[in-house]
């Protein structure tokens, strides 16, 4: 079965759904202040404590720093998904399992962290991450299926996820502004649930 992680997690009324719910994953936006879902590490802090602990933890950052990679260790996340730039050296020393994230117009790099062990995942999203826009799907069909757990993101939403699913079969798929309210302060419940459902009874 496809797991799911809902991602942008920012205030308690979040986790309260999250933890009723009961996805896979749940991502919090860290150290990317252009980003209205980003909360400060104080704040994760207290989101994490009252996190579901069978709900992996993600922090979710763009060409972090090596300081900012260790105070997510220190915070006691689960894996820390990594967009942007970042070194190899810093990629292959991070301390907490990292899911690399690739926009489709870079799949070429895959190769470049297929060797690196704690590189658990990879999340394909779409060229312009965190727009809400898919792309397409098709562009992954032929890639070889490895060891590492395979994340589906970029513009899915509760009507399309399970057409998602049933072309790739991914190890999980990924959803924020799909879930969100219409005023951007945090996740829809009802969405939530029905993109949960949708993800998962997938044919």
């Amino acid at each position: 079965m496809t797991k799911v992680k809902i991602c942008g997690l920012k205030n308690q009324t979040d986790i309260k759904c999250i933890n009723t719910l009961s996805p896979d994953f749940a991502g919090f936006v860290m150290f990317f202040e252009k980003s209205n879902r980003n909360i400060s590490p104080e704040k994760a802090q207290k989101l994490l404590s009252a996190l579901d602990p069978n709900i992996k933890s993600v922090a979710v950052t763009v060409s972090p720093t090596e300081e900012q990679l260790e105070q997510i260790h220190t915070l006691g996340f689960d894996y820390v998904q990594i967009h942007g730039k970042i070194s190899e050296k810093l990629l292959s020393e991070c301390k907490t399992p990292v899911i690399r994230a690739i926009n489709v117009s870079g799949i070429e790099s895959i190769g470049d962290i297929e060797n690196l062990d704690n590189v658990k995942g990879i999340l394909f999203d779409s060229a312009v991450p965190g727009s809400g826009k898919s792309f397409d799907w098709s562009m992954l069909e032929k890639l070889p299926k490895n060891q590492k757990m395979l994340f589906l993101a970029g513009g899915l939403t509760a009507d399309n996820v399970a057409k998602a699913v049933a072309q790739l079969r991914p190890f999980a798929v990924d959803v924020s502004s799909g879930v969100e309210l219409a005023d951007k302060s945090g996740k829809d419940f009802e969405l939530v649930r029905t993109f949960i459902e949708n993800a998962r009874n997938s044919k």
